[in-house]
């Protein structure tokens, strides 16, 4: 597990570098490549390696994790949506952005709902 980590931190440092050289230089492919090249050293070595890297109580722990987010998150900018459209008389400039949140609030809800559906057939209920 101590070697994954190590690779995972070199991996981000290398991606970040790029990323942030190609920003300034303008470039977009590196960045493009350099995610693609970080993405896949990682998998090959997560794949490969026979170190224990998951157990169960850390994918428990994501699944919490990653569910209070989207609850968080969810919940979040669908009031920052109301909350831009409510003030669209004062101010106008803000009323598109305000249905983009409120469309992709919609949106991230309709993805929970598939993604839902799709692992309650896969593992029943």
């Amino acid at each position: 597990m101590e070697n994954y980590q190590i690779l995972r931190i070199v991996v981000a440092i290398f991606v970040a570098t790029v990323v942030g050289l190609s920003a300034i230089f303008g470039t977009f492919l590196p960045a493009i490549l350099a995610v693609v090249i970080g993405a896949m050293i990682s998998y090959i070595y997560k794949k490969s390696t026979l170190e224990i890297l998951e157990d169960e109580r850390i994918v428990k722990v994501s699944e919490k994790a990653s569910r209070i987010t989207m609850v968080v998150f969810s919940i979040s900018i669908a009031f920052m949506g109301m909350f831009l459209i409510i003030l669209r008389d004062e101010y106008p400039d803000l009323t598109q952005a305000g249905f983009t949140l409120s469309y992709a609030a919609v949106a991230l809800l309709g993805l929970y709902y598939i993604f839902y559906w799709y692992y309650e057939k896969r593992y029943g209920s």
